[in-house]
């Protein structure tokens, strides 16, 4: 039986919100919905402008990970974003200290991505800007990680 503390509110950062944390969003929120598994997942960006838009690399990788057609507007991390959320999970070690500086009441819920999902303090490199399998390396990081946490933490509820 899972743990019903288990956070079921998960909001990920990155920088500019159109490439780690929505493709975490996506991925995620697509498994969630497949697996029956009740998580509400939401992105942000330290430095997010609504204007700015998802990759299409990163579009053609989640689509070819089976993640339906999807609208995404950039969205600015916000105190709101972060108390909604159980569960904080951040792409970089800076993203985590730009939140702990300036939402210091949210440093016991927000984690990097990928030592939540035990594989140290590692960052999600960003794949902005650069090739198309530069964008795949970085999903298949993402996906390791959300793997390794469904399989601990994120159960589907009994």
């Amino acid at each position: 039986m899972p743990d019903s503390s288990a956070p079921r509110r998960i909001v990920f950062v990155c920088t500019g919100n159109i490439c780690r944390s929505a493709m975490a969003e996506h991925l995620l929120r697509h498994w969630s919905k497949e697996r029956g598994l009740g998580l509400e997942i939401r992105s942000c960006g330290i430095a997010a402008e609504g204007w700015y838009e998802v990759p299409e690399h990163a579009r053609r990788l989640l689509a070819a990970a089976g993640v339906p057609p999807f609208e995404h507007r950039p969205q600015l991390l916000t105190r709101e974003q972060l108390r909604w959320a159980d569960a904080v999970l951040v792409m970089a070690e800076h993203h985590r200290d730009h939140i702990c500086e300036l939402y210091p009441e949210f440093t016991g819920k927000t984690r990097l991505l990928r030592a939540a999902a035990g594989f140290g303090d590692l960052d999600v490199s960003d794949p902005m800007g650069k090739p198309y399998e530069v964008f795949a390396e970085c999903l298949a990081v993402i996906r390791q990680s959300l793997e390794a946490l469904l399989s601990r933490e994120w159960r589907s509820p009994a």
